[in-house]
């Protein structure tokens, strides 16, 4: 009776050894089931990081600030100010629109305040020494080969009690023979609006006899920078355009 019981015991014992043997394997195979898992799925967030870092470097560079307001100019050109004739549009969020009179005269007439803002305030094309240049193409008046005209500021002045305009003297030249380099040069006065962005200039009372005498220029800044400008040549009475030019601010 003894014996049955040890032999019992000694194979409960076996049996428990086994078991507990067992356990332990398989906790080593699980444990290292686990760290082959996430070793295989580091590997894996490395190759997709790698993957990510090479499509970033391959990206485009970030556009500039300045390229942001070209592409907004352009966009705004297409849809139109949604503003009445004489009006200039606030800009978003309100989209209102005011008299360029109001802009730059000290008080906000805006919402958002950007009428006063430094920025449309500048008067960078007004400045003396600002040249305007670029290649003129007639498309009416007179039958003219494409040439260079060049608006040249000589004087400017801003009344103390206005600064919605300021007032300039230009000189005006055409290269009418790109060979010879013949120059044919005219005196001009106009003002530049900071609210409309624009140079408008006019025959000086002097050229009233020349063959510049009923034509004007105008100027208009409103490709997003003060460095480029959509400039136009015609009749000072019907504002009839005559000629056209991608003007470029020296």
């Amino acid at each position: 009776m003894n014996y049955f019981l040890f032999s019992i015991g000694f194979l409960l014992t076996i049996a428990f050894l086994a078991e507990g043997i067992d356990r332990e394997k398989v906790k080593k195979e699980l444990h290292s089931y686990r760290v082959s898992s996430q070793n295989l799925h580091i590997d894996k967030l490395y190759k997709d990081l790698k993957h990510l870092e090479h499509d970033y470097h391959n990206l485009s560079p970030v556009p500039s600030k300045g390229r942001i307001r070209e592409l907004k100019a352009r966009i705004r050109n297409l849809e139109g100010d949604r503003c009445e004739k004489g009006h200039v549009n606030c800009g978003a969020p309100t989209n209102e629109c005011i008299s360029p009179l109001f802009a730059c005269d000290g008080h906000k007439d805006c919402h958002n305040g950007r009428d006063e803002d430094p920025e449309i305030c500048d008067n960078t094309p007004a400045r003396v020494g600002s040249t305007i240049s670029g290649i003129t193409s007639w498309v009416d008046c007179i039958n003219h080969l494409p040439h260079m005209t060049v608006i040249s500021i000589t004087a400017s002045h801003q009344p103390e009690a206005f600064h919605a305009q300021t007032y300039v003297r230009a000189v005006v030249s055409f290269e009418v023979n790109e060979h010879s380099h013949l120059v044919k040069t005219f005196n001009a006065k106009g003002y530049w609006s900071p609210g409309k962005r624009i140079l408008a200039l006019g025959p000086d009372q002097e050229d009233d006899k020349s063959a510049w005498a009923g034509y004007g220029v105008l100027c208009k800044f409103n490709l997003g920078t003060y460095d480029k400008a959509d400039c136009k040549i015609g009749s000072v009475v019907s504002k009839h355009v005559c000629a056209t030019f991608r003007g470029t601010r020296h």
